[in-house]
């Protein structure tokens, strides 16, 4: 696959430095050629004295130029409201054709990526459990799962905390189709087809409905765009919301009310992922001053956009002010910004580390690794063989960057220049973040992809457009790579998923609750040996913990009346003394079943984990 990659990736490069050549020799070789007629394609021809030659008959018989019909009394003849407006009847086919060519890939788009969405990648990640215990709580009393009324930050880990945008937009859905893997991705999915109607709207603004023809193709197949839209990581949410605000900014620039409505979602990016801080400021700072010197705002609605940005952010602002000066938690009747004492989040922080520019160097090196040569990342983010755009893309990428950042210095056209400014500025804001935050992954520089699918788009328009041949070697190499990696995600890798994303614990611990038993024992060592917090919050997800029960405001749960910390053990029983009388259920590694008696405890298996439970009280 790799030899696949890079032998499609020169193939490009040589094609779009080919035509680059080709059209400078040609635009060398028309300066300096004669001039030439080029009308004369429907004229008669004409004799040596420059008279027309009369027409022939079908015989091959000369006809007299006066008996020769008058086309134009011909078209006169006709009444003209029964003459065909060719230019509506031309606009009116392509309008068809387009209908008949974009509505099916429309539907694919949706359809591929509604496809098993609740069952694909199989089980749940601990951090999308976490979100999703937090929005149930939320769903029911307007708390996360600790009693924090409307949090500005999910307390989560409590090491490491959590953003809360994608948990408050899980709610709703909970409401309507209960609490379920597919409910609790929902929200991803419909913010990520948003993410993608937005960027297709933006290119169409800026470089016409060809490139964002081209773009939405590309994003139909895109790796990153199809896989972050599947589960529900917090971050995953940022993107998208950044991207809605960043095209509703364009917009504004025709109609000023969306301006206003940019600030909405920029201000609701905040509270999708904490590294928006190193992004989200610099990037409106940015486009403030472009938007100033161009004209295209005044400074009233400048101070009126920041009035409304940081009228709906200053929560996570004043969380943030409140950790870093270690002040206590502050409760508002609306939202509680509180103060997390066992944080560690700090040490992501460039600006933390002991040493400054050795961290920004390596920063810089693993920035580029990621976002550009696509090395291999976690495998839930990218599968390796293809990356996070396919590394074929890589010349578009880096053509669509020159083209955006030439146009915006000597674009003809104001509208264009203003676009693509916005543009660089979205892209620099996000390499900033990539070097202000320690060694990132596809998750935490997740922003930038979004501009890399508009620069890619408009790369691959730009050799089209100006060499159509290349149109069918594109759509080729990228209609192969796009069925190699649906089918890699649906098959092999969907069967490697349900591993990391602890399918088979998750199965066994909802069967272990159907035994509504008194007490339950279960493995800490789900993702590492000893990792209890882990296997709880799992837990939690797949029985649907009570956040009341789990604070101990009530005893009363699966029809007992038993307090969660005295029915819970996340732990690892001692073997030699197992209780085999009480009213008990052990999850456990199938590796140790061996240490339970088939004479006193009976075993029912889901894979790497089972379910072991005294023989007298198992109904299985």
């Amino acid at each position: 696959m790799q030899i696949f990659h890079r032998f499609c990736t020169l193939l490009f490069v040589a094609l779009i430095v080919y035509r680059i050549v080709r059209k400078e020799k040609s635009a060398d070789s028309n300066m300096n050629a004669p001039v030439r007629d080029g009308s004369d394609r429907n004229v008669p021809a004409r004799g040596s004295s420059g008279q027309d030659i009369p027409g022939r008959n079908d015989s091959g018989q000369n006809i007299p130029e006066q008996d020769m019909p008058d086309q134009n009394a011909l078209r006169r003849d006709i009444p003209e409201q029964d003459m065909p407006d060719q230019n509506a009847l031309r606009q009116n086919i392509v309008e068809r054709s387009g209908i008949l060519v974009w509505g099916p890939l429309l539907a694919m788009f949706v359809g591929i990526r509604l496809l098993g969405l609740g069952a694909i990648p199989g089980g749940i990640n601990q951090d999308e459990a976490m979100g999703a215990v937090d929005a149930l709580a939320l769903s029911k009393y307007a708390t996360d799962r600790f009693g924090t009324f409307l949090p500005a930050h999910f307390t989560a880990w409590g090491f490491g905390q959590m953003s809360v945008l994608l948990s408050y937009l899980m709610v709703p859905f909970i409401k309507l189709f209960g609490f379920d893997t597919f409910a609790v991705r929902l929200p991803i999915f419909l913010l990520s087809l948003a993410g993608a109607a937005a960027v297709c709207l933006f290119v169409k603004q800026a470089f016409g409905k060809r490139a964002a023809a081209i773009t939405f193709a590309f994003l139909l197949i895109n790796p990153w765009h199809f896989m972050q839209g599947r589960w529900s990581l917090d971050c995953n949410a940022f993107p998208h919301m950044f991207v809605l605000g960043f095209c509703l900014l364009a917009l504004g620039l025709q109609k000023a009310r969306y301006l206003y409505l940019s600030m909405l979602c920029f201000a609701l990016s905040m509270y999708a992922y904490g590294v928006s801080f190193f992004m989200v400021p610099f990037f409106l700072l940015g486009a403030c001053l472009c938007l100033l010197f161009s004209k295209k705002v005044s400074i009233r609605q400048c101070l009126l956009m920041a009035l409304i940005y940081f009228g709906i952010s200053f929560p996570i602002y004043g969380t943030m002010l409140i950790n870093f000066m270690k002040w206590d938690t502050v409760r508002l009747p609306f939202v509680t910004m509180p103060y997390f004492k066992d944080t560690i989040r700090s040490n992501d922080i460039l600006f933390f580390s002991g040493n400054v520019l050795q961290q920004l160097e390596a920063n810089l090196r693993v920035f580029l690794r990621v976002a550009y040569l696509q090395a291999p990342d976690l495998i839930w983010n990218a599968i390796d063989d293809f990356g996070t755009m396919y590394q074929v893309s890589l010349p578009f990428i880096l053509l669509g960057l020159v083209i955006a950042i030439y146009t915006a210095i000597k674009g003809k056209e104001e509208k264009q220049r203003i676009l693509c400014r916005l543009l660089v500025i979205y892209w620099f804001s996000c390499v900033l973040q990539g070097c202000c935050i320690n060694l990132v992954n596809v998750n935490r520089i997740n922003a930038i992809f979004y501009s890399h699918i508009i620069f890619a788009g408009i790369g691959i328009a730009f050799l089209v457009k100006r060499w159509r041949a290349a149109a069918g070697i594109t759509a080729g190499v990228y209609l192969i790579l796009g069925m190699l990696f649906f089918n890699r995600y649906f098959t092999v890798w969907a069967d490697e998923m349900e591993d990391y994303f602890y399918r088979d614990f998750i199965e066994a611990v909802e069967f272990a609750g159907n035994q509504q038993s008194d007490y339950y024992y279960i493995t800490p060592d789900v993702q590492y040996d000893g990792f209890a917090h882990v296997s709880e919050i799992l837990t939690q997800y797949a029985l649907k913990v009570d956040a009341k029960y789990y604070q101990g405001e009530t005893n009363d749960f699966m029809g007992n009346d038993i307090p969660y910390h005295e029915r819970f053990h996340f732990e690892n029983p001692d073997v030699e003394h197992l209780n085999n009388w009480d009213d008990v259920v052990y999850v456990i590694k199938t590796e140790n079943v061996r240490y339970y008696h088939m004479d006193s405890f009976k075993i029912k298996c889901f894979g790497d984990y089972s379910v072991v439970m005294p023989i007298q009280n198992a109904e299985f």
